[in-house]
């Protein structure tokens, strides 16, 4: 059926091209021809608006790279499209993007289609796990992992939760290795990247900030059972909070998300597409990179080996350093076809040892739970999206399409296992219900089912670890994604606890009384019927039968100390005895964090820019051009976009840019702005253009509120910790 692209009522000021990615057909609406066109049609309409398909800000594609860049980065997803957008800033550095997908579809800004684009192989990895002995029963052991195949990534097809993690997370990671990446250290970084939009009404202004590139608010539209669920969570003691990320760390609440005025914010639309006019920023869709090029003499990293859209094998060479930032699956996949990682695991495969790191590919851990089922027995089951319902969002931007239903409400909960003091919680809740998916458009009739409601509960402190591997030499074969779900028992144990919370909650007056609420089970099934009183033996059973597989793989190229066997990446994120390779994205964090993994990642590819930048940029001391310009606009360049002489004149003092912060800000680093109708610009000198935050940490010690310049702490945090106060020289 082809329906032509219904136009926005306001005229563009760019002519609309429709992404060629339509979401039909669609696994998931199966149904008459009634459904498919009101689909259709609706996909038409959301396509045809200015402010979703943003056509004056869509980077074009390239045919084919050119053949030399100062840095290529492998992967424009969550994190890729950070240190992309970052270090084009600079007009003087050439900066490539190959991403494995093409551009983002329109419809991916709807936050209600957030599974249109699983399970296909033109928008997602389809990635499966291998078969598991004790998880993911009903889909005969093997789980389905979703891995957007776009520019964007993840951050395209994910709920949009904003969540950094606790601080014990991160003071975590500085304990046993990564020195350097505690709570005080990575949190500028959280802060650079956001742009909150309820500072003072639903969050604190203690803990947040505006002015990034990363709109942070909740969803406009918010169903009345959320906020009954909070309620309900009340009464059995867990705290009210608006604000997980604030002082309060647990208990339940509607969660901010990565939108703004009901369309999701991706990595691609906050970082590269203020960039797409910068004539240094080269994208290339459908590019699947087989290996990084390593000259095994130096050790250094030398180009970019991808496959195009027409199956030929394309080299593209590399002036400064490739960042690898293709995922906690991809990044490893791509270091041991390049040659680096486990000897026995290269010999097998017969590909030379660049570097033997044994550590690539191990550590794989992910979050998992167990889904479980209940029934609203006196809430009507009506279709959520109609005709009615889609006008609001076309028209208003409001109403269930502006929002992902019960998925907007989480709960981080204390079970008896988790660390001491109450204030590291292990257990997260998922809700899922309210879905405005697929529909006829029609109100149906109500039924007497009542309304279905799933709640995924996590274990976020997995005591398993797996692994992954290759299985061929051939890059477009997936890798062995082995993620041993709940080899070590414990796992179960916190689970068992987070389950029983739940009839607790169904229990509660509110959900009684008002909704009906009951837990649904199978009598004739693999674990048979839990009662209102569920056993432990019971909650294993349906953990193991009705998995609930996250997506917040992480640890497969961990970052650690130089002396740690297991370490892929040092503190810098510089792959260990590789020059000019750096890896960048989930595969980096040693142990997951407590909650979803976008906004950790983001701040990620936030502090890989920043390591970047201070290594090549130049030194505050060295005399400063009047007016550097754009070498990609100048008649310097030959015929290909590249320098007519040595790079290396510029930047030639690569020891002092190591110590010195030289003029990150002069570049824009930091200089995005989140409205989308202002075009991208370098920021000047000038403070007040700049945004600025307060910052005080009220977690176990109360530090003295400080401000300064976005981009201007000290590099090494050497900083006057019994005071709380920066040196005198670093105060703004």
């Amino acid at each position: 059926m082809s329906i032509p692209l219904i136009r926005s009522p306001e005229a563009c000021p760019c002519p609309i091209t429709p992404i060629e990615t339509s979401m039909f057909p669609h696994v998931f609406c199966n149904g008459g021809s009634t459904l498919m066109l009101f689909m259709t049609i609706l996909e038409q309409f959301i396509n045809g608006r200015c402010d979703l398909a943003d056509p004056c800000r869509r980077l074009p594609n390239r045919e084919d790279a050119d053949d030399n860049y100062d840095f290529i980065v492998i992967g424009g997803g969550t994190a890729g499209a950070v240190v992309a957008g970052r270090l084009s800033a600079n007009p003087q550095w050439k900066v490539l993007v190959l991403e494995a997908g093409g551009d983002e579809p329109v419809p991916t800004s709807v936050p209600h289609f957030i599974t249109s684009y699983w399970l296909r192989n033109d928008t997602d990895w389809n990635y499966y796990t291998e078969p598991q002995e004790k998880a993911c029963g009903a889909e005969g052991g093997k789980c389905y992992w979703p891995r957007a195949k776009m520019l964007g990534g993840c951050s395209a097809i994910n709920g949009m939760m904003y969540m950094r993690g606790h601080p014990a997370d991160y003071g975590g990671w500085a304990v046993n290795g990564a020195k350097g990446w505690s709570w005080s250290d990575v949190m500028p970084y959280f802060l650079m990247s956001e742009d909150n939009k309820e500072i003072g009404t639903v969050v604190s202004q203690e803990h947040h900030n505006t002015g990034g590139p990363m709109p942070v608010r909740r969803f406009p539209y918010v169903p009345r059972l959320a906020h009954d669920i909070v309620s309900g969570s009340i009464e059995l003691g867990y705290p009210p909070t608006t604000d997980l990320n604030g002082d309060n760390v647990t208990g339940f609440t509607i969660a901010q998300t990565f939108n703004n005025n009901g369309s999701r914010y991706t990595t691609s639309r906050g970082y590269i597409r203020p960039a797409s006019h910068r004539k240094n920023l080269h994208v290339v869709f459908r590019a699947l990179v087989s290996r990084v090029i390593v000259d095994p003499v130096r050790k250094k990293a030398t180009g970019v080996e991808y496959i195009n859209n027409r199956g030929e094998k394309k080299i593209v060479n590399v002036n400064k350093e490739v960042i690898l930032s293709a995922g906690a699956l991809n990044s490893p996949q791509i270091l041991l076809l390049s040659g680096i990682g486990p000897k026995e695991t290269l010999d097998k495969f017969h590909i030379p040892t660049i570097e033997d790191l044994p550590g690539v590919g191990q550590n794989l851990q992910n979050h998992v739970g167990v889904k479980v089922n209940f029934n609203l027995t006196k809430e009507i089951n009506l279709q959520e999206l109609t005709w009615a319902t889609a006008m609001d969002y076309m028209l208003k931007r409001e109403g269930p399409l502006s929002s992902t239903g019960m998925s907007q409400l989480t709960g981080l909960v204390n079970s008896k296992y988790a660390p001491a003091g109450g204030r590291h919680p292990d257990l997260q809740f998922f809700f899922y219900g309210y879905s405005a998916d697929c529909s006829d458009g029609l109100h149906n009739e109500p039924g007497d089912k009542g309304r279905d409601l799933q709640i995924s509960v996590v274990n976020l402190m997995p005591k398993s670890r797996g692994y992954l591997t290759i299985k061929s030499v051939d890059p477009t074969v997936a890798p062995v994604m082995q993620p041993n779900y709940f080899y070590d028992e414990r796992d179960f144990d916190i689970l068992v606890e987070g389950v029983k919370i739940t009839y607790r909650l169904a229990n509660s007056t509110i959900m009684r009384e008002k909704y009906g609420m009951v837990p649904v089970s199978d009598p004739e099934g693999p674990c048979g019927d839990g009662g209102t009183g569920p056993s432990d033996e019971y909650i294993k059973c349906i953990a193991k039968h009705d998995t609930a597989a996250e997506n917040h793989q992480v640890g497969t190229c961990k970052m650690g100390a130089d002396d740690d066997p297991m370490a892929v990446v040092d503190t810098e994120l510089k792959v260990f005895g590789v020059e000019g390779l750096r890896v960048a994205d989930a595969s980096i964090i040693p142990t997951v964090t407590t909650g979803n993994t976008a906004a950790p990642v983001i701040m990620i590819g936030e502090r890989a820019a920043d390591f970047i930048i201070k290594r090549y940029q130049r030194s505050k001391n060295q005399p400063q051009q009047p007016d550097l310009g754009n070498r990609f606009d100048s008649s310097d360049t030959d015929n290909r976009g590249n320098y007519a002489s040595n790079e290396d004149n510029i930047n030639n003092n690569q020891d002092n840019a190591n110590n010195n912060e030289g003029n990150r800000d002069k570049w824009g680093f930091g200089g995005y702005e989140s409205n989308e109708a202002k075009d991208d610009k370098l920021t000047d000198d000038n403070q007040s253009n700049k945004p600025n935050w307060s910052w005080r940490p009220n977690w176990d010690q109360k530090w003295q509120q400080w401000n300064h310049k976005p981009y201007d702490f000290p590099q090494n945090n050497n900083w006057d910790k019994k005071n709380g106060q920066y040196p005198s020289q670093y105060s703004r």
